[in-house]
């Protein structure tokens, strides 16, 4: 079962569009990741958030440790006022298969 991960960026004040366009820079490379499933961005008027799923935990593990999250990392922390807040998410799936569910 894939895992899916809910996180919530918090940009420094006027900084929300550099903070898009890093994540956005980087996120061929985590697409490009074995296990990756899903991982796309969106917003709101002050945050960025995403939704990210992984079709192991071994892989999601692998993520977490490997070169395009440490760049992403890097090419955020400066336009954060805070730590990414991660949820991890359990499907409750609902009428159509292929609509109520994310994986």
């Amino acid at each position: 079962m894939s895992t899916v991960i809910f996180v919530e960026y918090t940009p420094k004040e006027g900084k929300k569009d550099e903070l898009l366009a890093a994540l956005q820079n980087g996120a061929a490379s985590v697409h490009a990741e074995a296990g990756c499933e899903k991982y796309a961005f969106h917003t709101t008027k002050d945050k960025v958030y995403l939704i990210e799923s992984w079709a192991t935990k071994e892989e999601l593990a692998a993520h977490g440790e490997g070169e395009p999250l440490k760049a992403l990392r890097e090419a955020t922390a400066d336009l954060l006022a805070e730590p990414a807040k991660l949820t991890f998410l359990r499907p409750a799936p609902s009428g159509d298969p292929a609509k109520g569910q994310l994986v």
